[in-house]
Formats: structure tokens, sequence, C-alpha cells
């Protein structure tokens, strides 16, 4: 079974390999990999509507299976200052990391304690011919939104991961080590589980 990416962004296809799990039947492919030059515009009115569209229309490109997602950091404490639909966009989609997470940082200054909290939500779509077979949308995530900067050093496309902070853990999601990477990867399981099902009834 060939499954394609529906992303470039080097964190996300990381996570998506993750959602897939280890499945000998499966083989996995990537945008660049099959030279496919195609930009979807995430202008639909939910996450999962995002994702089904991203995975529709790449999958009209190739007879391999697509699966494509949107996520949002839904932060309650900012109120009409922040939509999960527009995160990219509130803190400026063409700066750089640092900038993005400065910028949240600052609008969130004045916040404290639980109104620092944020929630992750994910949505996954599979599709193939330009048909969507499956999609489901999940909690994958909670956390704080850290005071300060532990330092300046993001890793590419993970600004977020940098001030998002776990008081279980005392660290922000980049810092996480293996062991704790896989305790907080357990709020996603939700989700993997539901996709690989969909994936065995589909490859049987």
């Amino acid at each position: 079974m060939d499954i394609l990416i529906g992303t470039r962004n080097e964190y996300k296809k990381t996570e998506m390999i993750w959602f897939l799990g280890i499945n000998s039947k499966i083989k996995v492919h990537f945008l660049d990999e099959l030279n496919l030059n195609i930009k979807v515009d995430e202008n639909e009115g939910s996450l999962i509507k995002n994702a089904e569209k991203k995975a529709r229309e790449i999958s009209k490109l190739t007879d391999y299976y697509v699966l494509a997602s949107d996520g949002g950091v839904d932060i309650p404490g900012l109120g009409n200052k922040w939509d999960i639909l527009k995160n990219q966009r509130t803190v400026g989609e063409s700066n750089t990391d640092l900038v993005k997470a400065k910028t949240l940082l600052n609008l969130m200054k004045e916040l404290k304690d639980k109104k620092r909290e944020a929630t992750y939500y994910l949505a996954l779509a599979l599709a193939k011919n330009g048909k969507v077979i499956w999609s489901k949308e999940e909690t994958t995530d909670k956390g704080f939104i850290a005071k300060d900067l532990i330092d300046k050093d993001i890793p590419e496309y993970r600004w977020m991961g940098h001030i998002w902070y776990y008081p279980k853990h005392k660290k922000v999601f980049n810092k996480l080590n293996i062991k704790q990477l896989e305790d907080i990867r357990k709020q996603g399981k939700k989700l993997q589980e539901s996709l690989q099902q969909i994936l065995e009834n589909v490859s049987e």
C-alpha cells in the first residue's frame, strides 16, 4: 500500500509517519520524491475541512493514497486575538521562527496561570483519486504557553514547540527526551488508532 504524505514541512512529515505507525504493508512517499508541485489554499471553515481539501486535491495528481493534515492551537485566554484556524497568519506567516515565538509571547504577556493554557487539535484526512476515504479530528496535546523563551535555538518549523510548556516535565516540547515525548504522544493515540484501523480495512 503506497501512501503519499501531503506536506513539505519536515516536522509534520515525522509526526504523520508516527501516526501511520510501523506497518510492513505501507510504503511511504513524499511530494518531492514524486516531483509534485502543488499548493492547496487552507481556506475552509474548519481544520478537518482543510485537511480533507488538501488530501482530495493532492490525490487527484497521483494513484497513491494521500494523507494530509491540518492542525491548530487554541488559546482561550487570548479571546478574539487568536483564531485556531489562523495561527500562522496571526504571528506572521513570512516571519522567522524566532519572531513568531516572540510575537505570541508578546500577545500573552499579561496572561497568568490558567489563562496560558493551550490545546492542540489535529485533523487527518485520507484520500484516493480525488475522494476522501476517511477523516477525523482529535485533541492531541495540552500544555501551557511559557512566559519566556528558554533560548533562541529553535529547530526549523518548530517555533510553537519552543514555547509549549509542560509543568509535569518542567520542559518545553522541543526539550523533551525520548521517554517524555512518548508520554506526551499518548494524547494522540486515539487518532493514531483510528487511522491505523481504516488503513487495515482499505488494504484488505
